[in-house]
């Protein structure tokens, strides 16, 4: 069941895949491409075209620089299995290996022959210093809506983001960090150019993306380099929060460097080139703490200005919007930690506070904790850490999420959702120590409409039959959009938001 919220804005807080074996050869199994031919497989009727190399490998001296075009091949390149990984904070080598040669994207096309195809680009999330494109199988939106879904690798961490004076030296753009952004970019070229030879139209892209993802769709949507590279957008719990300036992040990258005994070389890049990928990510500070201590950064070429302000002011790509989050954003994160205890809750909670004014030196005081506390009584929840979860997943998501449709709504079409199955399946943590709700990331396998994240053996979700008629409506208005720029179906209408009037479509069972 779907059901309509109208909702203006007023919150209190607003600051991989497995290869079946039973592969048949057609016709259209071999593509020519601008680098070369490759050839796919056939798998449950949908041809999957895997690990093709849409930029050079990353490594020795294109370590910290835009991503370079890859050497064109002679002979047919098999693309028939997923490659690495790039390096990450977490591996998983059973299911996602990872290496620094990890420029690689995966092609979900249905098995006939037609031209003209929609076209969703997934960007994966995983706060920018986790994830991989071969954990979303995109072949039942592919077979079941008639589009083609590409999901890609872009580098994550300290090799995707390191901001350095040293480096930005090197470049006569100055870019500082933002490599992973440029990848993502350099992926939206190599379909630009090819995916009309895989029965798809380069002019019928949507770029969607969930959490990092979803940031990242945001800063797309600013970012010049970008620019007619897509015509829709899906954001998918993806705050387009304030990003780190330069001098934010070259403070992080000094104490990396530090790290790594580079401070005193004579050449700073060269010494830390000669660094393995492993001893980078073992040496990132911050790496599973605070929100997105590595991501993108304003640099005023590839991000020229914060995503807010650019929403705020209309200079960004004007394309229609897909922009949502689920009703438990918080359980995820605050499941992952240690339980909060009691006497400790007015203190977690006084943390999301906002301030009630500044002193002329911009320090800060009165915070509104008292406020807080109210709005989220620990008598309200089961545990601390439930509380602590809502008040996490209202003030770092759903708010934020809130105000840029309302940003974003003044000029282009909208459309804002709220993910409301709290019985959905856990797919990241086997046994959580309390219900998770309609958890962060929940809502992809029900647009996907296959286990997330893909693994060898995983296949379909264990979805009841009132969850698998929501998945079905979910990837029919996903489809929808992907086709027409709008989500709209018969019934329940899913309307744009307006300035002053944020329209939700709730998805619940």
């Amino acid at each position: 069941m779907i059901s309509k919220l109208f909702r203006t804005a007023a919150l209190l807080l607003c600051g991989c895949l497995a290869i079946a074996s039973n592969v048949n050869a057609t016709a259209n199994l071999v593509i020519t491409t601008t680098d070369g031919r490759l050839r796919g497989i056939l798998r449950n009727g949908v041809r999957e075209f895997l690990g093709i190399p849409y930029a050079a490998p990353p490594v020795g001296s294109l370590r910290w620089r835009p991503p370079e075009p890859h050497r064109a091949w002679n002979a047919v390149f098999a693309a028939t299995s997923m490659r690495q990984s790039c390096p990450q904070a977490i591996a998983d080598p059973q299911r996602f290996p990872t290496a620094e040669d990890c420029l690689f994207l995966n092609i979900y096309a249905p098995d006939f022959s037609a031209t003209g195809l929609p076209v969703m680009v997934w960007i994966h999330g995983g706060a920018f210093i986790l994830g991989s494109g071969a954990a979303f199988d995109g072949s039942a939106l592919a077979r079941e809506h008639k589009l083609i879904v590409v999901t890609a690798n872009y580098r994550l961490g300290a090799l995707g983001f390191l901001t350095l004076p040293s480096l930005e030296a090197e470049n006569s753009a100055h870019i500082a960090g933002n490599y992973g952004l440029l990848d993502q970019q350099a992926a939206l070229h190599w379909v630009r150019r090819n995916i009309a030879a895989f029965g798809g139209d380069p002019s019928k892209v949507t770029i969607a993306g969930e959490s990092a993802g979803g940031i990242s769709v945001c800063d797309q949507m600013v970012s010049p380099g970008a620019a007619g590279l897509f015509r829709s957008a899906i954001i998918e719990s993806g705050p387009c929060m304030r990003q780190p300036t330069i001098a934010d992040r070259e403070k992080t990258g000094t104490e990396l460097v530090a790290k790594l005994g580079c401070h005193s070389a004579s050449n700073e890049a060269a010494c830390l080139r000669s660094k393995s990928a492993l001893q980078v990510f073992a040496a990132m500070p911050g790496s599973l703490q605070g929100p997105l201590v590595w991501g993108p950064v304003v640099d005023g070429h590839v991000l020229p200005k914060q995503p807010v302000e650019a929403f705020r002011s209309g200079t960004f790509a004007r394309v229609p919007v897909i922009n949502g989050s689920n009703r438990d954003e918080g359980t995820l994160f605050v499941a992952l930690g240690n339980p909060l205890p009691s006497e400790n809750y007015s203190a977690a909670l006084a943390s999301f506070a906002q301030p009630r004014s500044a002193t002329a030196s911009g320090s800060t005081r009165d915070h509104d904790s008292a406020q807080v506390l109210a709005a989220y009584p620990l008598e309200n929840y089961q545990s601390p850490s439930e509380g602590l979860a809502a008040v996490l997943g209202d003030s770092i998501f759903s708010c934020p999420v809130e105000k840029t449709s309302q940003l974003l709504s003044a000029f282009t079409p909208t459309y804002e959702y709220e993910f409301n199955d709290r019985k959905a399946p856990s797919t990241l943590i086997q046994h959580p120590r309390f219900p998770l709700g309609a958890y962060h990331s929940a809502e992809i396998q029900y647009v996907f409409q296959t286990y997330f994240p893909a693994g060898r053996g995983s296949g379909a979700p264990n979805f009841s039959p009132a969850q698998l008629r929501l998945s079905n409506e979910m990837a029919a208005y996903w489809s929808n959009f992907i086709k027409t720029g709008n989500p709209d179906r018969a019934s329940p209408r899913w309307l744009a938001s307006k300035p002053g009037r944020t329209e939700i479509l709730s998805f619940i069972t």
